[in-house]
């Protein structure tokens, strides 16, 4: 028995296991996990990249907009709607942004889609400690290879 839910245990490993290669913003301590990386700097920003399932299977346009809808019934309101660019994919690029009692709090989120996954960067923070370190979390989120 213990040699099937090790073996089950590997199976799902493997079958959840990240589709991209990433790396910290520079300046962020890293936190490996099965599922992607996370990462966090002194000042307490986070950064967080992952894979999902592309369900229901669908272009990026239709991903933006689903994100835009689901941060904004969170709350969230959007700063900025762009885009950017991992190697040679595609991806949408959110700012957003929310109040969480006395204090504002930013929120990018970036989402590529690569076939039958989408993969997704997010960072978060106070305002003033995100926007300090927004240049290195956008360039570990362009250097993310699908």
């Amino acid at each position: 028995m213990p040699a099937l839910i090790l073996a089950a245990g590997v199976i799902t490993a493997i079958w959840a296991w990240p589709t991209f290669s990433a790396t910290a913003p520079q300046g962020f301590a890293t936190f490996h996990d099965w599922f992607g990386l996370r990462a966090v700097s002194p000042e307490g920003v986070v950064y967080r990249v992952r894979s999902e399932k592309n369900e229901p299977k669908a272009e990026l346009g239709f991903w933006r907009e689903a994100l835009k809808k689901r941060m904004h019934d969170a709350g969230y309101a959007v700063v900025t709607d762009g885009d950017i660019r991992a190697g040679d994919r595609a991806g949408a690029l959110l700012e957003l942004a929310a109040p969480q009692g006395t204090m504002d709090y930013s929120y990018l989120i970036a989402v590529f889609v690569d076939g039958s996954d989408l993969v997704i960067a997010e960072a978060a923070g106070e305002v003033t400690k995100l926007k300090a370190r927004r240049e290195n979390v956008l360039a570990a989120m362009s250097g993310i290879k699908l």
